[in-house]
């Protein structure tokens, strides 16, 4: 009995671990290229992201982008009405009849050479609910840098007639 005790109050603890663990691990993640100035092609592209970069990776083509260099993270979901939305819509507060997508855009700055500026590149990429909200708060942790929400976009008001 007092051995179950024991493994009883060790597993939460093992529990922690391995879920940290886990959460180091890079992460590979699926979505479309929506476009932007990107050398890909619009279509399904995998994501990875480590600690220190970015892997997008289409068929054979792979672009590593250092974290350090991105300037911005930007974030939008788009609504749209689905097939047969009069039917599905009769439910009340499920919103079966509307669909959402859900876009993240990144902007980087390249290295510069030969005494150069750097170029800026930026590329949108289109994800499922479960995998936005995974790799938003993956790149907003590791990269230090709140994403924006364009959807939310504060008005800018000037009173100088």
């Amino acid at each position: 009995m007092n051995r179950w005790s024991q493994v009883l109050c060790l597993l939460p603890a093992l529990l922690a671990v391995s879920a940290a663990a886990a959460k180091t691990q890079a992460a590979t993640l699926a979505m479309k290229y929506e476009g932007g100035t990107l050398p890909l092609e619009q279509g399904r592209t995998h994501a990875t992201i480590s600690d220190d970069k970015v892997v997008f990776t289409q068929g054979r083509y792979t672009l590593a982008i250092p974290l350090e260099h991105i300037a911005t993270i930007a974030c939008s979901t788009g609504v749209r009405r689905r097939f047969g939305a009069p039917v599905l819509g009769v439910v009340p507060r499920l919103h079966l009849d509307t669909a959402e997508t859900y876009y993240v855009g990144l902007t980087w700055m390249d290295a510069s050479r030969d005494g150069q500026p750097g170029t800026r590149t930026e590329g949108v990429f289109k994800l499922r609910g479960s995998e936005y909200s995974e790799f938003l708060g993956t790149l907003e942790r590791l990269t230090g840098k709140a994403a924006v929400d364009t959807g939310r976009v504060p008005a800018v008001v000037r009173y100088g007639i």
